[in-house]
């Protein structure tokens, strides 16, 4: 089982959807503490991308969708663990080659990335 959460728009009021439900990313963060960190992982890597690209001198658009991935043994008990947090960033603003170099200077800086990199994965996925 996994949770699966989208976020697009530009760096300074991007927004996020969770299933059916579309917001900005500040309104979940006021849902609670549950949703603030869902949107958070993602969100955190989303300015980064913006961050590097605009040391680059790149402009782009990209989105970014955050997989949950549950611990199935864990779920079992009742308690809800992440095996995985993958993270598929895709932009039509530059080629797949372009964004994984842009993918890889944002993992040496991200403080989030580093510090769950044993469980996070970020990749580049074609835009569609």
């Amino acid at each position: 089982m996994e949770i699966s959460i989208n976020l697009f728009g530009g760096p300074d009021s991007p927004s996020a959807q969770i299933g059916t439900t579309v917001k900005s990313v500040e309104e979940f963060y006021e849902d609670g503490p549950l949703m603030a960190f869902l949107v958070s992982i993602p969100h955190c890597i989303f300015n980064s991308i913006y961050n590097v690209a605009e040391k680059e001198g790149m402009k782009l658009k990209c989105k970014v969708r955050a997989r949950y991935v549950l611990d199935e043994k864990f779920m079992k008990t009742g308690i809800y663990k992440f095996a995985r947090i993958i993270l598929e960033v895709s932009s039509q603003d530059c080629d797949e080659e372009d964004l994984k170099d842009l993918i890889n200077k944002v993992k040496m800086e991200c403080p989030i990335y580093l510090s769950l990199m044993d469980r996070m994965e970020i990749r580049a996925v074609k835009a569609g």
